[in-house]
């Protein structure tokens, strides 16, 4: 079976604004669009969340939300390098202390 072409922004909003303020049953418009409903409820489930914007190329959204998982693992990871760098300067501080205690009782 073919494989049907990638939808427009144009397609996906006539097909949500027929089914949103047609009230046209999802089935219908499957049928006239050529994609299954499945596809259509997705793309009114994306219409409800994220407005017009939801409607945009998934690909670029998931590749913006990918780079968005990516710069919170960084910052995490980050986060935790900076604690472990406190911790090393305090145990220095505390090991130079010590070394400074050790040759003032020689």
């Amino acid at each position: 079976m073919a494989r049907k072409p990638h939808s427009t922004f144009e397609l996906r909003k006539r097909a949500v604004d027929q089914v949103l303020k047609e009230s046209k049953p999802v089935r219908v418009v499957a049928e006239e669009t050529g994609y299954n409903a499945d596809s259509i409820y997705n793309w009114i489930h994306r219409y409800k969340s994220g407005g017009e914007d939801g409607l945009k190329d998934s690909s670029k959204a998931i590749r913006s939300k990918v780079e968005d998982k990516g710069s919170l693992a960084d910052a995490k990871r980050i986060k935790e390098l900076e604690k472990k760098l406190k911790e090393k300067e305090l145990e220095n501080e505390i090991l130079k202390k010590f070394q400074a205690f050790l040759k003032e009782n020689e």
